[in-house]
């Protein structure tokens, strides 16, 4: 529920029996409050001297003249003062009579009017109005004058402890609302750090031209697939490649076609990959493919593609790749570096052909490995 659903009586739980109770704290009778009543012409008679006596001490306090800001709300404030003094002295004070002090509570905590100088201003209204109760003393008896006083003091007491609900409970809310932002603000930075975290993460672990995974994190994901091979007795391939070519490119078109070449590998690379596969540029215009529960006769259809969609979107037809391929095979238990090696000679191999070749690393080695060439395509 909305607090615009609730009268401040409610959003306070100020019901008829708290009324009842506080008047009985402040020991505040039906005949004391008669008595206000019954004074009540007293001050109306002097009431538009009352309030400006009021405000004339009130501007010098420190702080007042801001608040109140121009001489047009202070003819306002006169205003409203006035009706306030009428109805201080009106009763009966029930929920209607509570509910307008509660607004006013809330209202000077809204115009940020500082507690110490709302019950300042307090002190000088009780003093002012007890000061003209007395002037009729001699008119009446001490008696009658002093239960006026009395009474006076412990309406304006019962007044300010209500305004004082609201000022109270506006910070509880600003409070409340403030915890709220704190949490707000603290889920979106662990997002942000998360996010951020994330990036940095891809960032330390890719190339920043291609998209792919760099050298440092090629090698983390190669020992994890031996590792993962071993254990589940699975067979993978190692697919190790360069650019043939690719130095005279940049002598001669500059680097920028150069890197026009790289990016155009990142996306061949990206478009043959499968989830569980990894790309990675190795260095310069050295690449290599990570290929889990793939044979080395399987991986040649990957190198195939991998030709074709290169050879479709290359800047420079004069760029080929010499592609070496090494098959992990879990009972020989190599390591990651001589698996590398292994594909490492199989593209040596291949370059020695002209166009695009595919080599596969044997037993026999180089030069009498298997040898599947591919043509330009």
């Amino acid at each position: 529920m909305r607090p615009t659903d609730f009268t401040l009586n409610e959003q306070l739980r100020i019901t008829t029996h708290e009324i009842s109770r506080r008047k009985h704290l402040l020991d505040l009778t039906d005949d004391e409050i008669k008595t206000l009543n019954e004074a009540k012409p007293i001050i109306l008679s002097d009431l538009e001297n009352i309030t400006n006596l009021f405000y004339k001490e009130l501007v010098e306090m420190e702080g007042a003249p801001q608040l109140i800001g121009d001489a047009e709300t202070l003819h306002r404030l006169k205003n409203y003062l006035q009706r306030y003094v009428r109805t201080l002295f009106e009763g009966p004070y029930d929920m209607d009579y509570v509910q307008s002090r509660l607004r006013i509570g809330l209202v000077h905590k809204r115009i940020g009017v500082p507690p110490k100088l709302y019950i300042a201003a307090y002190k000088i209204l009780s003093r002012i109005l007890r000061g003209k109760l007395r002037s009729e003393s001699k008119k009446i008896s001490c008696e009658v004058c002093s239960g006026r006083s009395g009474a006076l003091e412990k309406v304006m007491l019962f007044d300010l402890v209500f305004v004082f609900d609201t000022f109270i409970q506006s910070l509880v809310n600003e409070v409340s609302q403030s915890k709220q932002n704190l949490e707000e603000y603290a889920r979106e930075l662990e997002v942000t750090v998360h996010n951020r975290t994330k990036q940095l993460k891809e960032q330390a672990s890719k190339d920043g031209l291609t998209g792919l995974f760099n050298q440092r994190t090629f090698f983390e994901h190669l020992r994890a697939e031996v590792s993962r091979s071993q254990r589940r007795a699975d067979t993978f391939s190692l697919c190790y490649f360069d650019l043939d070519n690719f130095k005279k490119v940049n002598d001669i078109h500059g680097h920028q076609q150069g890197d026009e070449v790289l990016i155009a590998v990142g996306t061949a690379i990206n478009k043959v990959l499968r989830q569980e596969d990894t790309g990675a540029r190795y260095g310069g215009d050295e690449f290599c493919i990570i290929l889990p529960q793939t044979s080395a006769e399987q991986a040649k259809i990957v190198c195939k593609r991998l030709i074709k969609i290169f050879s479709e979107i290359t800047p420079q037809e004069s760029v080929t790749l010499s592609i070496g391929l090494a098959e992990f095979i879990p009972d020989t238990n190599i390591d990651p570096d001589t698996l590398i090696k292994h594909a490492d000679k199989a593209m040596y191999s291949s370059k020695k052909q002209s166009g695009h070749y595919v080599t596969v690393y044997t037993d026999e080695l180089i030069p009498s490995a298997k040898k599947v060439f591919y043509p330009n395509i």
